[in-house]
């Protein structure tokens, strides 16, 4: 619909119950937030065939209103905004700390999990891991485009917890998401299919920073590390690409597996070249690769 507003045709599209803000989200991120569109109550893809035709036929009207109108009438929230620095306070620290948790994670700004507050000194440390300027911009990153900054990496590495010496793999993650394609940078993640990155670490660094390659995988002492860097990444997926459950991430159902996992591949053990050599590195190199995955799947019943 976007594309065919740029060419000078007004276009409304029809939207289904629960993508409303899926819908919001989207015109925001692909540079048309005043896209007007009409709501309709039921997913078309679960109707039969007469039942789409009756629908579209009920919301005609709408579509006239709307193409002829300067508002569709839906509200659209305020866009937060997140160049300010804001300030906790509490009882103690801690109480400081937990009021920071409740107000971002009402925002949707986390996981759910106690995040580390972001401070400046904390930002400034993790940027110490990097050769990179604060302000050099890594990518556009998908689903939303929002532009990460290697600050703005730091500071949802911070908030995951993260080491400096992390920042080079948890940069190199969300450069090569970016590097997908439209199909697997976008499409896939915001695919109501329960899609899901998974970080594959390869070459020296996985064993200096201590990424776990072998068995037991998953919580634990031994994947701190995994998990950290992991973490940091799904951080960076909300916080710059947008992907927040039913705004850019669509899963019907959903899946344990978007709490991103971090692993390496176990190269002392593995009778084949390691992955990143198969892709053309040396083997002496460090490298990131991303994988979507797909795990659970949906049963549908349609029409």
């Amino acid at each position: 619909m976007i594309e065919i507003e740029k060419m000078g045709k007004p276009a409304v599209p029809i939207v289904s119950g629960r993508f409303e803000g899926d819908a919001i989200a989207s015109s925001r991120a692909f540079a048309m937030p005043d896209l007007r569109f009409v709501l309709v109550p039921r997913i078309y893809r679960n109707l039969a065939a007469e039942e789409c035709v009756r629908q579209t036929e009920l919301a005609f009207d709408d579509l006239v209103r709307v193409l002829t109108a300067e508002d569709d009438g839906i509200a659209r929230a305020d866009v937060i905004d997140t160049t300010v620095v804001e300030r906790f306070e509490g009882d103690d620290r801690l109480d400081a700390v937990l009021r920071m948790n409740e107000e971002f994670i009402n925002r949707d700004w986390g996981d759910s999990f106690p995040l580390m507050a972001a401070t400046r000194e904390a930002v400034d440390d993790l940027l110490k891991g990097t050769s990179l300027p604060p302000d050099h911009l890594v990518c556009d990153m998908p689903p939303g485009f929002g532009l990460a900054t290697v600050e703005k990496i730091a500071v949802n590495a911070a908030m995951a917890g993260a080491k400096p010496e992390y920042m080079p793999v948890i940069i190199a993650a969300v450069k090569a998401l970016s590097q997908m394609g439209p199909h697997g940078g976008k499409s896939l993640l915001m695919s109501t299919s329960c899609h899901a990155p998974i970080l594959v670490a390869n070459g020296p660094i996985a064993k200096e920073l201590g990424i776990n390659p072998r068995s037991g995988l998953g919580p634990g002492r031994d994947n701190r590390v995994n998990i950290t860097i992991g973490r940091a990444f799904s951080l960076c997926l909300r916080n710059i690409g947008h992907w927040y459950p039913n705004q850019m991430d669509m899963d019907t159902i959903g899946t344990t597996r978007k709490f991103v996992h971090c692993i390496a591949e176990n190269e002392d053990m593995s009778p084949w070249e390691p992955f990143h050599v198969d892709q053309g590195f040396n083997a002496q190199e460090s490298t990131v690769s991303v994988f979507i995955t797909d795990g659970e799947l949906d049963v549908q019943d349609q029409g």
